[in-house]
């Protein structure tokens, strides 16, 4: 659905089509976005912005494979579809997008209450031997939350060992900052908030290898109603810039 400009064909002196080589078609400044699909029940969805699409037919539990060009430009709307549905939004929003800025829209909350939670991205590279993180609370059935992030196998529930959870209280909804994580495997536990007994996402006691370099979001996702016998997880997606496209630090 992109809205493609034609130059006009009058002939200009060579000053002012010099201008207009530099601000008509062919010169258009984009935007760079990425949609994580977290309602649980909700439907597939297509997800535009402006005039552009930023993700289509994405279900739920899932991200973008790759960050979406958008034209950039102040208060651009934001409209979430079912996939194929075009016409009526289950959504809509208002965001400003800079030139070669990266955001991510997250789609939150249940089917009747959809919500977008709209964040400018900084992609920009970790320190050396580090990797950058950021997390989502995004399973509003879960209430608030614990966050462990530990080495493999480290027991969290020990009142006479206690560990300091890395998140405490974590309210649905909420996007961290990208954290500074020193490279190597990690074990990623989620519990209601003072119950470290009660693990309600767990990534697994072998733990999950990450190396340095890379820029990361993991969202609490809630069970999928769709499936039987599903339960609460973690998506963890890797945010990788566009090849060509410097990232900077974000401008919000």
């Amino acid at each position: 659905m992109n809205l493609l400009k034609t130059c006009s064909r009058v002939v200009l002196p060579a000053a002012i089509a010099a201008i207009i080589s530099l601000t008509g078609c062919g010169s258009s400044t984009y935007s760079y976005v990425k949609v994580i699909h977290a309602s649980a029940g909700a439907p597939n969805v297509d997800v535009e912005v402006g005039s552009d699409f930023a993700a289509q037919n994405l279900a739920f539990g899932n991200a973008s494979s790759s960050y979406a060009k958008v034209h950039a430009g102040s208060s651009r709307s934001v409209q979430v579809f079912a996939a194929g549905k075009d016409s009526s939004a289950l959504l809509s929003a208002s965001q400003t997008f800079t030139k070669n800025q990266y955001y991510t829209v997250v789609a939150l909350n249940t089917p009747t209450a959809l919500q977008a939670k709209i964040e400018n991205d900084d992609l920009t590279p970790p320190m050396s031997g580090d990797f950058k993180i950021r997390v989502v609370h995004g399973a509003v059935t879960a209430g608030n939350v614990d966050v462990y992030v530990t080495a493999p196998g480290v027991v969290i529930n020990d009142p006479k060992n206690p560990v300091t959870p890395t998140l405490s209280n974590f309210s649905f909804g909420t996007v961290t900052s990208y954290l500074a994580v020193p490279a190597g495997t990690y074990e990623i536990r989620v519990t209601p908030t003072g119950q470290p007994s009660t693990v309600v996402i767990d990534t697994g006691s072998k733990g999950l290898p990450i190396a340095a370099g890379g820029i990361f979001t993991a969202v609490a996702l809630d069970p999928n109603p769709s499936m039987a016998g599903s339960s609460f997880s973690l998506l963890l997606t890797q945010d990788m810039p566009v090849s060509g496209v410097t990232p900077m630090a974000p401008s919000m």
